[in-house]
């Protein structure tokens, strides 16, 4: 318990003695992840308006994946010397708030993924039913077209499928690999916090 404590101290101590960029970036960071996101939806909504600027998605494109690259920082800073107690049974609040911050990151991150095998003329999402042949000319002239990236990340990683949205082309791979990563972070996280359950059994 005493060991928490100290562990919570180090944190502290070390956000307080941040300075200048470092500091605006690691304190406070669920908050400002939170407003990054929101900011990076918008941009997203945006975008639609854009679909034909090349440069402007890839900016857009640049934003989503920094804000990614930052929630993984900021996880690795927060919890490298707290793995045990965050994955803790007691601490079962935290772990939800954590697990659902991941998730949000990881949703992130595929959906700029997304984003880019379109603007890289590589792929695309769109309504209704798709094929195995893909050309890159069939993304400007599908009007079946969809850019609702975050949407179809989050009802993949879930394997919800809907159907409402299927991938062409390299998308069909990003597809996959989204459904992989969802699978083994749930199979993941679950299994973390049954071995710290029988550890924690095992000493009592």
């Amino acid at each position: 318990m005493n060991m928490g404590k100290e562990e919570d101290k180090y944190h502290i101590r070390r956000i307080k003695e941040l300075h200048g960029f470092g500091k605006f970036l690691f304190k406070n960071p669920i908050i400002k992840f939170l407003i990054f996101v929101v900011i990076y939806l918008i941009l997203t909504n945006v975008e639609g308006y854009f679909s034909e600027e090349y440069y402007i998605r890839t900016i857009i494109n640049i934003i989503g994946i920094l804000i990614s690259i930052y929630f993984i920082a900021v996880i690795i800073y927060l919890i490298r010397k707290s793995i045990k107690r965050l994955i803790n049974p007691e601490n079962i609040f935290v772990l939800i708030l954590t697990y659902a911050l991941f998730i949000l990151g990881i949703i992130l991150l595929f959906s700029t993924l997304f984003n880019i095998v379109e603007t890289a003329k590589l792929g695309y999402i769109k309504y209704g039913t798709c094929s195995s042949k893909f050309d890159p000319s069939m993304i400007s002239a599908d009007p079946q077209i969809s850019r609702d990236f975050f949407y179809f990340s989050t009802m993949t990683f879930f394997t919800v499928g809907y159907g409402d949205i299927c991938p062409m082309g390299l998308e069909r791979i990003v597809s996959i690999l989204t459904t992989f990563v969802g699978h083994l972070v749930s199979v993941l996280v679950v299994a973390l916090i049954i071995n710290n359950y029988l550890q924690k059994k095992k000493e009592k």
